[in-house]
């Protein structure tokens, strides 16, 4: 029997980007499939100490970051604006959040009152070009899942759980059991290490536990020299998932996985959103 608990509260990250409308629009599916509140942040840097980033704070300075805070106050208003509207026309309860400080810090304050975030891979909050470390912050720090999505979603709605049987992964895979997101669906556990039958012995417990939970799944064992981020993908691709499971993994060839180049590289380049615990 299935016992899951039930999402009441799903944060999303609306930054006005083509990644936020559709984590937007992931995060309305997932509002109306599971009849959860779904909360839109967007952050506004309104910090006069970012003037360090033109030199000496002059006069010319004060007024173009003066005029940077306007357009992001602007985008903000705007964006949220749109996030509402959308959810009026979806049918799903929305509540518009606007912040003011460090986007990650804010993003994290408000996960506390929430179940699961949803952020674009990419996240624009801040007005200037700049390698975005948000995502990666939030990522690092949450105490919550967190799923980041690509430029589209997919229509298949199979899951792939990439497990080694370490902490994290079981705590990824308890924590998608546990907000009822494996529920009809068919869930593929996969596993990669240096023997075969190592990879099905480490597998058996996660399989017994979505049994238990009365999900179906299948498992999948692999011994191969493919790149991890690349095996998955093109796992997702075959078995037409429509989400990917992962967790931070200490002891395999996932052992670099959450946090770690192959992470980047799996968040870079998926086509499905990426459920990520730690």
């Amino acid at each position: 029997m299935n016992h899951s608990l039930k999402i009441k509260r799903l944060l999303v990250g609306v930054d006005g980007s083509p990644y936020g409308h559709v984590a937007v629009e992931l995060g309305i599916r997932m509002a109306k499939e599971y009849s959860c509140q779904l909360v839109g942040i967007d952050v506004i840097d309104e910090d006069e100490t970012v003037l360090a980033n033109y030199g000496v704070p002059d006069e010319v300075a004060v007024a173009e970051r003066k005029a940077e805070v306007e357009r992001l106050r602007q985008r903000a208003v705007q964006s949220l604006d749109w996030f509402e509207q959308r959810c009026q026309d979806a049918d799903v309860q929305a509540i518009r959040c606007k912040r003011s400080g460090n986007a990650a810090a804010q993003i994290l304050l408000e996960s506390q009152r929430s179940d699961l975030v949803v952020l674009g891979r990419e996240t624009h909050f801040e007005a200037e070009s700049h390698a975005d470390s948000t995502v990666d912050i939030v990522l690092r720090t949450t105490a919550r899942p967190v799923v980041t999505v690509p430029l589209s979603l997919p229509v298949e709605k199979n899951v792939i759980v990439a497990y080694d049987g370490s902490r994290s992964a079981s705590q990824a895979l308890f924590a998608f059991v546990a907000l009822g997101l494996g529920r009809n669906r068919k869930i593929h556990v996969v596993s990669v290490r240096s023997d075969v039958d190592e990879a099905t012995a480490v597998l058996s417990p996660a399989f017994d536990y979505l049994t238990m939970h009365g999900l179906e799944s299948e498992m999948h064992s692999y011994s191969s020299s493919e790149d991890v981020d690349k095996l998955l993908l093109n796992l997702a691709a075959e078995f037409d998932a429509g989400l990917l499971v992962a967790g931070a993994c200490g002891h395999s060839r996932f052992r670099e996985f959450l946090f770690g180049s192959v992470t980047k590289k799996l968040i870079r380049d998926s086509h499905v959103p990426v459920f990520l615990f730690h």
